[in-house]
């Protein structure tokens, strides 16, 4: 396969390894650990999101094929690169994975850098976009995990009348 293809493929398929790795790491999890996980992966991802929307609203980054004026890998539009989808998904799911399963998680991170790197190969992300990417995702994550262990722990259990 032709260096081309691969960083194609890559670029725009390796997520689904991504989301199987990260359901793999959710399946492995007790019965309480597994709802907190949702939680906090639906938490993190609203923040996540906001956060890459916050961001690319107030730092534009032209993708590298519209600036050097070059076709990438793949066709792609010219929007904003900012921050990088692909790897903000990634990302929200390997943060939300070492929360739990550390070398999991830290696994999943590589494969998340790697999906950020094929794209910027691929000609429609610069560096800047990925790192972004993961550092949103680290944050919204990070918030998420503190929020949710904060009501669970928190909320008191329920009594039992006798």
């Amino acid at each position: 396969m032709p260096m081309h293809a691969a960083v194609t493929f890559i670029a725009k398929y390796f997520i689904i390894l991504a989301l199987l790795g990260a359901l793999a790491v959710w399946l492995r999890l007790k019965n309480k650990q597994k709802l907190e996980a949702v939680a906090v992966l639906i938490v993190g991802g609203i923040i996540t999101y906001a956060l890459a929307k916050i961001g690319g609203h107030f730092f534009y980054d032209t993708r590298p094929f519209v600036a050097g004026h070059f076709t990438p890998y793949f066709s792609h539009g010219a929007d904003n690169g900012f921050p990088s989808d692909h790897t903000l998904l990634a990302g929200l799911l390997a943060w939300t994975a070492f929360c739990y399963r550390k070398r999991a998680g830290v696994a999943l991170l590589v494969l998340a850098a790697i999906i950020g790197l094929s794209r910027v190969i691929a000609g429609v992300h610069h560096l800047a976009d990925i790192v972004g990417s993961l550092i949103f995702s680290a944050i919204g994550v990070w918030i998420a995990w503190q929020l949710i262990k904060l009501f669970t722990k928190h909320r008191a259990p329920a009594r039992h009348k006798s």
